[in-house]
Order: C-alpha cells, then structure tokens, then sequence
C-alpha cells in the first residue's frame, strides 16, 4: 500500500505541473532551450529543485496534519493580508482551470477540426465527474493518465533525437527573454509552477501514511518531471529551428514522424490539460465548500455552471501577462512555506 501512495502522490504532483505550457514544449523552450546546450543544466536543478520542494512541503503536511492551503495562509500573514493572500491564490486556481478549457477548445478546434465550444464543454464534463469523487477521483485519474504522459514524452524524444544527430546546440536568441540567464529562469520556472503545486500538495494529508511517503512521493514526482523535461529539452533543441516560431512545439516535432504521431501527441497533450484543470479546481471546490458552507456536491455544481462561461473571457491571455509576476511571488511565496510552521 506504501508503494501505490507514493505513486499516487508523485502522480498528483506531476499532473498539476504537467499542463498545457510544459506538454506543448512552449515552456521548455522559453525557459531552458533559448540558452542552447547550457539549459541542461536549469533542466538538472529543476529536478531536484521540485524534488526538494515537493518532499519538504509534504513533510510538513504530515507533520502539522494540513489539509488545505488554507492552514498556510493566516500563521503566515496574519488574518488581514492572508485573507488578500487567499483570494489572489483562489484567484490563480480559477484562472489556470479557466484556462485549461480555453485550451481545450483551442485544441479540439486546431487539431482535430471540432468546434471550441465541443473541447471545452468535453473537458468540464470529465472533470465534474472527477470531482464528485473527490480524492479518490483525483488519484485514479492521475494515476492512469500521467504514466501515458511519461512514456508519450520519452517515446517521441527516443524516436526524433537520433533521427537528427549530429545537430547544431547554437540558438539564434529568438526566444522570448525570461531571465539573463539559465539559473534565473529555472528558479523563475520551479517558482511560479510550486505555487499551484504547494495549494495542491497541501490537500494530500489522507493519502500521507507516514512521512516516508511524503518524502518518496515529492522526490519520485521530482525525478520524474526532470525525465520528462529532459525529453522535452532535447527535442526542441535538436530541431529548434525548424520550430522556434510554432505554437505548439511537440505536436509539430511528433507530426514529423508521420501525421498519426502528430493527433496522437494531440491527445497526450489533452490528458495533460486535463490533470492540471483537476488538480487546481479540486483545491478550489475544497476552498468553495469551506468558504460558502455549502455540500461538495453543490460545490461542484456551482464549479461546473460559472466555469465554462468564464473560460470564455480571456484567461489564456490574462494569465500570460501574470505569469513573470507570479514568478517573482512565488519565489517569496515557497521560502515562507518551506522556512515555516503550518499549525499544529
């Protein structure tokens, strides 16, 4: 039982950062393959930076007994600024679902010709039917879809990295500036991905058996992440240039292998959309039943009717403009919880 808690943890870990931006390759991009051969290295300290992140917050889950972010918030800031600190945090779990189905529809539109409305009306059907099933739904989704994602990545890495050596590891600087340089953009990177990763990781108490469960899942989750970011690295290095300027870089670099790889890596990047919408809206409805005093049920219902409308207004693009500033918070926001105590 040990073992499958610490993969299901790992799971939800890795679901919650695996989103739109990492599974595209856009991210991998912006933050590592601008510097050419150098962002191995941020691609290295990413790894163990989420590794130790992980592990240590979940520790201190276990230890302090937390069972939402909430039990962060008020020992930290106290009860005036936290109750600002707890809407910009509900604020940023709503927007990153709203934006989910907005790439959903985006993808159903693009990719496989339906209409937009179709994907994310599709993505907010699977996802209320997660959440009536609380914990257990979010583990089991987890648990199935992640592996898929883990072995889509290596594959297509596997099948395009040998395909086109010797390549060329120079850039020609096109990348949109992060930082000034791999270190600043990996710590930019971990911090403003640990922000919705800490909110996550902080509902995990009953999956928690003991604290070696805490570590093993934040480390296990870690490890694998840097696996999947290295395959992420290689392959849009190996080939940047044909693809510096494509929206969705793994789908272009899998269409490369033939045009069933390309719809195929189409639903890869799909199920990644679809683990990072669970975990954020999980934590929201558990803040929607605190907050409201309303049944989980309810909670979902009330997600489920205000969502889709809302995906409608922009968020992709809102969300774009905030990430370097969620960033630099989240630099703050992780030192603060990984230096202090949650209650006892």
């Amino acid at each position: 039982m040990g073992k499958r808690n610490v993969f299901k943890i790992a799971s939800i870990y890795i679901g919650t950062l695996i989103g739109a931006g990492f599974a595209s390759g856009q991210e991998t991009m912006r933050f590592f393959t601008r510097y050419g051969i150098k962002g191995i290295y941020g691609v290295l300290v990413t790894a163990i930076l989420f590794g130790m992140i992980g592990s240590i917050i979940l520790v201190k889950v276990y230890n302090y007994k937390i069972i939402s972010y909430h039990d962060w918030i008020l020992p930290f800031f106290g009860p005036y600024l936290g109750k600002v600190v707890e809407f910009f945090l509900a604020f940023l779990l709503l927007s990153f679902y709203c934006v989910m189905l907005a790439g959903s529809g985006a993808l159903f539109e693009q990719q496989f010709g339906y209409g937009k409305e179709i994907g994310m009306i599709f993505m907010s059907v699977i996802t209320f039917i997660t959440f009536i099933f609380s914990m257990r739904g979010l583990a089991i989704v987890n648990s199935i879809v992640v592996p898929l994602l883990i072995v889509g990545i290596i594959a297509i890495g596997v099948f395009v990295i040998p395909q086109n050596l010797p390549f060329d590891c120079n850039v020609d600087g096109n990348f949109y500036t992060i930082g000034d340089n791999w270190m600043t953009s990996c710590i930019l990177y971990v911090s403003y991905n640990s922000i919705c990763a800490v909110m996550v990781l902080s509902s995990l108490y009953p999956l928690l058996n003991n604290k070696r469960d805490a570590v093993l899942g934040g480390g296990l989750g870690g490890a694998l992440l840097g696996v999947m970011l290295l395959f992420l690295f290689l392959s849009t290095l190996i080939v940047y240039r044909a693809i510096q300027d494509v929206e969705i870089p793994m789908i272009a670099i899998a269409s490369t292998l033939g045009e069933n790889m390309g719809n195929i890596y189409g639903i890869l990047l799909w199920f990644a959309m679809l683990t990072t919408a669970i975990a954020n809206g999980f934590v929201f409805i558990q803040s929607m039943e605190k907050r409201l005093k309303i049944k989980h049920l309810q909670a979902c219902i009330l997600f489920f009717i205000v969502t889709i409308p809302l995906a409608q207004f922009g968020f992709k693009r809102l969300v774009h403009v905030l990430y370097p500033m969620f960033g630099y918070i989240g630099v703050l926001f992780i030192i603060l919880l990984v230096l202090k105590k949650g209650k006892k």
